[in-house]
């Protein structure tokens, strides 16, 4: 129960506190991991001001790879673009743990999910290239499609590795 109370007490904080307050709280969630997760995403799917979202996201970021799964949930089943913007920033921050379930969304029917997951993809970078480019060479219409433009909007690093790999 007192952990309860401490992370609702710290997500008041993250939405009513100062920058470094707010800095202070989202550090304490995040240390306690995949504990905190359940609450940041109810805060985050409640909340409408973006300061706020920015740092539950953040703080979700911080929790790493046990905040993936419900994570691409909130990212699939969530309607409102801003939540599914900051979800996907999030999954971008994490980096690599979030690869596969993100290259999985390349194919789904929702083209917004599909431009979500390839946003958070773009943000993880480099890693991301080798599975990316098995995308390109095994498979076809939009989910080949996908692999490429995300490859093409990673900056320097995926144009580099696409042409490479069309060289070869």
């Amino acid at each position: 129960m007192a952990e309860r109370e401490e992370t609702d007490r710290l997500l008041l904080v993250i939405k009513n506190g100062n920058v470094h307050e707010r800095r202070s709280a989202s550090d304490a969630l995040a240390a306690l991991g995949s504990e905190a997760t359940e609450p940041l995403i109810r805060a985050l799917l409640r909340e409408q001001n973006n300061d706020v979202r920015w740092y539950l996201s953040r703080t979700l970021a911080k929790i790493g790879a046990p905040a993936v799964d419900d994570l691409i949930a909130v990212l699939i089943a969530e309607d409102d673009r801003d939540t599914r913007r900051y979800v996907a920033a999030a999954l971008g921050a994490i980096g690599e743990p979030a690869i596969d379930p993100l290259i999985g969304l390349l194919g789904d029917d929702d083209p917004e999910l599909r431009g979500y997951a390839s946003l958070a993809i773009g943000r993880i970078g480099e890693p991301a290239i080798p599975k990316l480019l098995d995308l390109i060479k095994n498979s076809e219409g939009v989910v080949n499609r996908c692999a490429l433009m995300t490859l093409h909007k990673m900056g320097e690093v995926g144009p580099e590795a696409l042409a490479e790999y069309l060289s070869e």
